[in-house]
Formats: structure tokens, sequence, C-alpha cells
């Protein structure tokens, strides 16, 4: 009876420390929502100075899109971000110099047109297409856990086409940075006014001790060391993948990154070519359901959510969302945050099949229409 009882008390002490470090928020930061009010030209808090603050930050957006040349238009997003940064650093904005509007014309309509899997616009384009197929291989890892799940796998693509990089935003939980801050991706889609919408890479993993840099909308919230790669996507529309080694916050800075992700891993070698080991941990290796980003040229992305855990669909081998990546011809390719978590949103509704209710998320990736388009 004693032995049980210090067991019983180790759980209960474990269980204690763990609902402090993860789950209470703390060390909240308000996030920067400069592009997110921007895009929507409505404040989410209802205060009548915030609607006022917004509305004139959606007039600078606007006006910053109508500036003639490219150094210009920097120094007006540059000032935008900078402003909302709240003494945080900020990274330098350098735009691609194409037009990706006459790059990408005919993907761009002139008027919103949209359906339950597709919407275009004056500045996007995004087409969702759904694939499901029987593998020839069974998940005997995580001690058989998997085996239930069959050989099934199904996962949703969204191709997707911006004429403008800010097209493309995050958004923290709550829109704050920190440890604990938790929010429904169709409650965070809804205040994006997103087209688009899925789960980020859950940034406060481990408390974010050595969990690398976090970069949103050019604003700089973390820089610490990591062993994970970082996936980083930078005004220019390029993306860029790091190995630990290679990450340098002030080369960041100055080459411009706009968004960052640290979990991982890469999917893709330096010719687009599907790798067949990864840097991660073994949990990761085995077949879940998962959400990836992937990238063909500047103005030009995909998002891929596998749905799995259940019994026509197991969830993806890293290998296998590798090939897929591989087959659609992009350059580069990064695993976020997966499991239950694994969700995306098109407008009002869920676009592919979680496992489970919906589950709170830490962040997410939210393609928007700063045109508005009254989703």
């Amino acid at each position: 009876m004693v032995f049980a009882a210090d067991i019983l008390i180790a759980a209960l002490l474990v269980t204690g420390i763990w609902g402090v470090d993860y789950l209470l928020p703390q060390k909240g930061i308000q996030a920067q929502t400069a592009l997110a009010s921007a895009s929507s030209g409505k404040s989410s808090s209802g205060s009548l100075k915030q609607e006022e603050e917004s509305a004139a930050q959606a007039t600078e957006k606007k006006a910053v899109q109508s500036k003639a040349g490219d150094s210009q238009r920097e120094a007006a997003l540059q000032q935008l971000v900078d402003g909302n940064a709240r003494g945080l650093k900020t990274t330098k904005v350098k735009l691609d110099s194409q037009d990706w509007h006459k790059k990408f014309a005919d993907k761009f309509t002139s008027k919103v047109k949209s359906t339950d899997t597709s919407y275009t616009s004056p500045d996007l384009s995004v087409e969702l297409s759904y694939h499901s197929y029987q593998s020839d291989r069974l998940d005997t890892t995580g001690n058989g856990n998997h085996r239930k799940y069959g050989k099934g796998i199904s996962y949703v693509i969204a191709d997707i086409y911006v004429g403008d990089i800010t097209c493309l935003q995050t958004c923290f939980a709550q829109d704050t940075y920190g440890v604990g801050y938790t929010e429904m991706m169709t409650s965070m889609s809804s205040r994006m006014k997103s087209v688009l919408g899925v789960n980020g890479d859950s940034y406060s993993n481990s408390r974010h001790a050595d969990n690398g840099t976090i970069i949103r909308n050019g604003v700089i919230y973390r820089a610490k060391s990591t062993d994970m790669e970082t996936c980083v996507l930078n005004w220019d529309g390029t993306m860029k993948i790091y190995s630990p080694q290679e990450l340098n916050t002030q080369q960041l800075i100055e080459e411009g990154a706009y968004q960052s992700w640290i979990f991982g891993p890469s999917l893709l070698d330096d010719q687009g070519k599907a790798k067949d080991s990864f840097l991660t941990w073994s949990y990761i290796r085995e077949s879940h359901p998962r959400t990836a980003i992937g990238y063909y040229e500047p103005g030009h992305y995909c998002l891929v959510v596998v749905d799995g855990r259940q019994s026509t669909t197991r969830g993806m081998f890293l290998e296998e969302l590798a090939k897929v990546f591989q087959d659609l011809g992009c350059k580069a390719a990064y695993n976020l945050d997966g499991g239950h978590c694994s969700f995306m949103t098109m407008g009002n509704n869920i676009a592919n099949h979680p496992y489970r209710p919906e589950h709170q998320v830490e962040d997410g990736i939210f393609i928007t229409d700063f045109k508005g388009a009254g989703l």
C-alpha cells in the first residue's frame, strides 16, 4: 500500500508539473497582427479605437500595393511591420522583382469565384484535390499499435498561387506567442478571414528551450539554437530549409525571412527528389496523420494534409509523404505538426477528415485574400 501510494503521489507530481509547464498559458507576447488586420480591414476586438487603427492599416496596405516601384513598396511594408512589432526585431523586406499577377495571369480571375474545393480572385488561386490509394505496407512500428489502421492512404492537396506574398500569413493561437496558448483552427480561420488554413508547427515544443528560430509575418519572436531543420519562407517568395549548423539569425534578417517553422524534417533533397532518411526522432518516422508545405517557385506553393488513424486510412510514413511532393514537382517540402493537430479549413468548411473532433492548436498557416471575399 505504501508503494502504491508513492507511485500515485509521483504520478500526481509529474502530472502537475506537466500541466503547469505546458498547459497553463505563460510567457505570452501579444503577436503582431498588422498584416492580418490589413487583410480583413476589421478588428477582432470590436473596440472603436482598434477598429479605427485596423481601418488605417487597411488603407495603408492598399496604398502599399498601389505604389509604383519595388523600393517604395518594400519601404512601406517595412514600416507596416516595424510599426507593429512591439519592440521585437524584424527582418528586412525584400520582395521579388517579378510581378506574380502577370506571371500567373492564367490562374487568377477578375472577380471572385468560389466553390467548396476552389477559389480564385484577382490575387489568389486555391484548388483542392483529394487522393486515396491502397499501399503495400502495414505499419508494424510503435509496438504494433498502427496495425489496426491497415494499408489505406488518404490525403488532400491544396494547390496555391498568390499574387502577393502577404496572401500567405501566419497566426498564433489567441494572437499570442507563448507557452500554453491554443485555439481551434476554425476559430483562427474565421478571425483571419482565410480562404484556406492549416495547422502550423506547434512552435512551443520543449517550452521553447533550444527549439530554434521563430519568425512570423516578418517579426522575430525567438532565436535559439536547435538540433532540427528550420524551414524559411522569404519575403521574395523563395523557400529554403536550413540544417541546424547553417542557421544564422542575422543572415535571416539580411536575406529577408518572412516566415519560419521549426518541426520538420525536410522531405526533398536539393534536386527535388524524395529523401529516404530524415533528421527527426523515431516516433515521427512512424505512420501518422500529417501536414506539410511544399514550394514550387516564388508565388506557387502547396499544402498537404494526410488523414490517418482510421479504419480506411492509416496516415503516411515520411518517405511516402516525400514521394507525394516529388511527384508534384516541388523544389522543397517540409513536414509540420501532425497527428491530432492535422487540420485544413476551406472558407468556413473543414476540408480534410480528421480522426477525432477538432483539436486546439498553437498556430496556423493561412491563405488570405486581402481584397476581401466575405468568407
